[in-house]
């Protein structure tokens, strides 16, 4: 009876008892694609779109698949800085109402700078305005990002805040979260693409919340310097 009902765990429930108690569980292999196999790959191609499909071409009653956000769909607006910052700044999965965040972001970037540029009367003072939304926005994040950063180390029952160099995907997403959680911080009834416009020209001209959340960072670093060994 007991050996029956070990099997019979094992093929339902996908666990291996031994004795009175559950030793090992595995769960069956998940398939990652959240598609159905029926579904088929999208065609990108412009020529063949303008040519349309024949009739005996299984796309015609089978359902296609959405096609994926990168540089191969839309090289002209894409950008994947923008894209990782917009993924970070997401909520509750609404997606549309981030991006349009975003491009008030960058619109409204663009509408400060042409301000400035209109206003300087010299040649000199308009050749050093950068009218471009998101070379402004990439320079903001580059100046945030840390070059070390701190982990812990346990020797013998003690923990240190060991520096080191942080990874370069590192720097990227602690310079985007810094920016969104500063402008989180403020007054709530701010519209979002304001309060990301006004942090994103502070940390573009080295300034703000986010470039002293890295400085803070490289005084932690720098006052534990002599951990740098326990690495």
């Amino acid at each position: 009876m007991a050996t029956s009902f070990k099997l019979f765990s094992s093929k339902i429930f996908g666990v291996i008892l031994r004795g009175p108690f559950i030793c090992k569980s595995f769960f069956p292999k998940a398939h990652l694609s959240v598609y159905n196999p029926k579904y088929v790959e999208p065609v990108l191609d412009k020529d063949t779109l303008s040519k349309g499909l024949e009739d005996d071409d299984i796309r015609q009653h089978r359902p296609i698949k959405a096609p994926t956000t990168d540089l191969s769909v839309s090289p002209l607006f894409y950008d994947d800085d923008v894209r990782k910052f917009t993924n970070i700044m997401m909520k509750g999965g609404n997606k549309e109402r981030v991006r349009e965040i975003t491009r008030r972001l960058l619109e409204n970037i663009k509408h400060l700078q042409v301000e400035k540029y209109n206003k300087a009367t010299t040649d000199e003072e308009k050749s050093q305005i950068e009218c471009n939304p998101v070379t402004i926005f990439k320079q903001a994040v580059e100046n945030c990002k840390p070059l070390l950063t701190t982990i812990r180390v346990v020797k013998s029952g003690v923990a240190y805040r060991v520096p080191v160099c942080a990874r370069p995907s590192d720097q990227r997403f602690r310079a985007m979260k810094w920016i969104i959680d500063s402008c989180r911080d403020k007054e709530r009834r701010i519209p979002m693409e304001n309060k990301l416009t006004w942090e994103i020209m502070d940390a573009y001209n080295n300034q703000g919340k986010a470039v002293r959340k890295k400085q803070e960072v490289h005084r932690i670093c720098e006052s534990n310097r002599a951990y740098a060994h326990l690495r």
